[in-house]
């Protein structure tokens, strides 16, 4: 126990100092990890112990896809549903045949082996990616596809990894009951996630303080994962949507002090998970397997390319013919190269049941090309949206005025609350409110240059456009417009919408009804 204890703390304590160094150096934390892994599988300095698949099946898997799932916002991928789940569904299995199908050529491996690889590089890591946006003004349009896609293709994909691990297990395909299961798991996966995120969230309103709030998500984590693959539905689906559910919720009816010790928390949680399964693999690969596999490694990367390249390229050409979605061929080129490998695909390896064939072969394959993506791809992902012309470097004195000002203007609302509800003096109140408007002057002399009232345009622009698609839904449920005529309006609005997203990058505004 106490050796265990010790272990722990030092592979907790090694994460810690990575994560250090990683952000002194302005890398992705992942990329850090991933270098440390390898070290490790060369150095041989811990021991090669067998890993329980069922830990990470039942513990890690929930975690990371929750942890995803909370920080995004629903309402911006709500806008980009249509791109979203043709990539989460028909791109998924075009992505999965195309990279089996080169797997199978290059690396000598069954089609069935290569079926349950391709799987598995269809899980993809937006960290890397998430984090450029952070720093790089990007069309928020195609910020909210990447993000929807990779918690929505994760869920896919783990579907699909289960069922090619079971026909490779198996040696056998019965297309009748594989198709059923997979219906099983989507559909159920939905329902039980839309249920439980509604009954999670009306739980967490209820709570009293933010530590019962973050023990309640656990339990409802948990619960939700268990109960659905209990009845054969798909938990990663099923957790994806509480996620998605539940943080909408919190964001509009918690406290923010309360929504950020939540998501702090599950922050903390998966920054740690991804810290073990990184030593986890270390623990899990020969040194002299990962030398002997290196070509196969490299094959899988193309293998991995070309499956990507032909589900995206294919994908958004047949959803322009059909006039559904029309986006620049720059974007998907950036959906190409964000295709970063990362914690949850070697979580997904390492839970494969012990004695599948080929599981190590895949283990040690799945970690190369983890590595190489996150050195190739993700590190130099800013410069390549750069490159492209799609994104330009955040104005850090922009930013601080506009948080300035933002935050100054919530302090005088809640001075004049004080003063209304008779808490502050009249006199206490004109003195902190002016100390407040002497930052909110600075801030906007700081705000008003060519550069920010353009964007400021943008962003009014497409606020204004959203709440006259929102009228002309609501006139139409209400039989003052024709439906025939508002469905005509709302595509023009939604044309003009697309074409400020693609040219300011304005942000989509949350909170629309379709």
């Amino acid at each position: 126990m106490r050796e265990a204890l010790e272990s722990y703390v030092l592979v907790f304590g090694v994460g810690a100092t990575v994560a250090i160094g990683a952000k002194r150096a302005n890398v992705p934390y992942n990329v850090a990890l991933v270098v440390i892994g390898l070290l490790l599988v060369f150095a041989n300095v811990l021991p090669h112990a067998p890993m329980e698949p069922e830990v990470v099946l039942v513990a890690f898997l929930p975690v990371l896809v929750f942890e995803g799932a909370l920080f995004a916002d629903a309402d911006s991928l709500k806008s980009a549903a249509r791109p979203i789940l043709a990539l989460a569904v028909p791109g998924v299995a075009i992505s999965l045949f195309a990279t089996a199908s080169v797997a199978t050529f290059a690396l000598g491996l069954p089609f069935s082996a290569a079926l349950l690889l391709g799987a598995l590089l269809s899980i993809t890591d937006t960290v890397s990616v998430l984090l450029a946006f952070r720093s790089t003004r990007v069309p928020h349009h195609l910020a909210a596809i990447m993000e929807g896609e990779s918690l929505f293709n994760d869920g896919t994909a783990l579907v699909l990894v289960s069922l090619t691990a079971g026909i490779l297990q198996t040696g056998t395909v019965e297309v009748a009951s594989t198709t059923r299961a997979l219906l099983l798991a989507i559909v159920g996966g939905l329902g039980m996630g839309a249920i439980f995120g509604a009954l999670g969230s009306a739980a967490l309103r209820r709570t009293p303080d933010h530590l019962t709030g973050i023990l309640a998500s656990g339990v409802l984590v948990f619960a939700t994962s268990l109960l659905a693959e209990h009845i054969h539905a798909s938990p990663v689906i099923a957790v994806v949507i509480v996620g998605l559910v539940v943080g909408r919720a919190a964001r509009r009816e918690l406290d923010p002090s309360r929504v950020l010790a939540l998501q702090g928390f599950w922050e903390a949680i998966g920054f740690g998970i991804n810290v073990l399964l990184f030593v986890l693999v270390g623990m899990q690969i020969d040194a002299r397997m990962f030398i002997t596999e290196a070509l196969a490694i490299l094959a899988a990367v193309v293998a991995l390319h070309a499956g990507r390249a032909v589900a995206v390229y294919c994908t958004f050409f047949v959803l322009r013919a059909l006039r559904k979605e029309d986006l620049p061929l720059k974007w998907q080129h950036v959906m190409v190269f964000g295709n970063v490998k990362g914690a949850l695909s070697m979580a997904a390896v390492l839970a494969l049941p012990q004695g599948l064939p080929y599981r190590e072969r895949l283990v040690t394959i799945v970690f190369g090309v983890t590595f190489i993506t996150l050195m190739t791809q993700a590190l130099p992902f800013r410069r390549f949206i750069q490159f492209l012309r799609i994104g330009s470097a955040t104005d850090d004195v922009f930013d601080v005025a506009r948080a300035r000002l933002i935050a100054a203007r919530r302090g005088q609302v809640e001075l004049d609350g004080m003063l209304a509800t008779g808490i502050m003096s009249r006199p206490e109140h004109a003195v902190r409110r002016a100390a407040f408007q002497r930052i909110i002057i600075d801030a906007e002399g700081s705000l008003r240059t060519p550069e920010a009232d353009a964007a400021d345009d943008a962003i009014i622009d497409g606020a204004v456009l959203a709440a006259q698609k929102a009228a002309l839904l609501d006139a139409a449920r209400r039989g003052l417009v024709a439906i025939e005529t508002a469905e005509k309006e709302v595509e023009r609005i939604d044309r003009e919408r697309f074409r400020l997203a693609t040219t300011h990058g304005a942000p989509a505004p949350t909170g629309e009804h379709k």
